[in-house]
């Protein structure tokens, strides 16, 4: 495993750092984000959905968000969404062309995290369980590990607008916690991570005050910069895409 790398920066501890995006990532970046719609397969949830995405190159997992508050919300599904098209992936899961809160740029596939009301906050969702807000609160807690180390991943948030909830906990498994301000509506905020085998990444904020309460959602991209080291990388993740649909395996080309 590789160390990080220093980023300019002491107020970050060297380790990340942080801009306010005004537009969406280069020309010449490459989302890790998959360019389709459907569930992502996580290590520890099973997929639900008709359409069910199997990264490679790097695997995520649903980690426990907030034990201690009430109500407590279970493990996040995660899913890749276009906002231009309305989805209804059935048990409750359902994504309108207008969201209450949280909208992306159409045409762009973003993460967006599905959280659920649960007796626990690592409780795993069911296909009986309830998603907040009718799946319309995009909070959640993941982990990425990479199958190889990535020299320079940068992090989209999208409409973070309550302060130090969404942003980094941990990278290569040491705790680094860096959590973004609050921005306006729809705004993007961009972190940036060198030399990476894995992060933690924790996105939204809910809202504790009762079941039916709307809280932060966030939605993420991650991308690689172009030209690095990790052309190959990327190269990968998108040449072998394993894509399941109606859980039998095809391959997208």
């Amino acid at each position: 495993m590789s160390k990080l790398n220093l980023v300019a920066t002491a107020i970050f501890t060297s380790t990340l750092s942080l801009s306010i995006a005004t537009g969406m990532p280069a020309a010449h970046a490459s989302s890790l984000v998959p360019q389709q719609e459907g569930e992502i397969i996580l290590t520890n949830i099973e997929c639900i959905a008709s359409i069910c995405l199997n990264t490679l190159g790097y695997t995520v997992t649903s980690l426990p968000y907030a034990a201690t508050q009430t109500p407590q919300y279970g493990l996040s599904r995660l899913f890749v969404d276009n906002s231009a098209t309305a989805n209804n992936w059935g048990f409750g899961i359902s994504f309108p062309l207008v969201d209450a809160g949280t909208n992306p740029p159409q045409n762009q596939y973003w993460f967006r995290p599905v959280a659920y009301l649960g007796a626990q906050a690592d409780s795993l969702p069911k296909p009986t369980s309830t998603p907040a807000e009718h799946s319309n609160l995009e909070i959640g807690r993941f982990q990425f590990d990479f199958k190889q180390t990535v020299s320079e991943l940068k992090l989209n948030f999208l409409d973070v607008e309550a302060a130090n909830f969404s942003g980094i906990l941990s990278v290569n498994g040491k705790t680094l916690t860096n959590l973004l301000p609050a921005g306006s509506n729809d705004s993007i905020q961009s972190l940036t991570l060198k030399n990476v085998d894995s992060f933690v990444v924790q996105l939204g904020k809910p809202d504790y005050s009762s079941p039916s309460s709307t809280g932060d959602g966030v939605d993420l991209q991650v991308v690689v910069p172009e030209p690095t080291n990790t052309v190959g990388f990327v190269a990968l993740i998108f040449g072998i895409l394993g894509l399941r649909r109606n859980k039998k395996v095809t391959t997208a080309a």
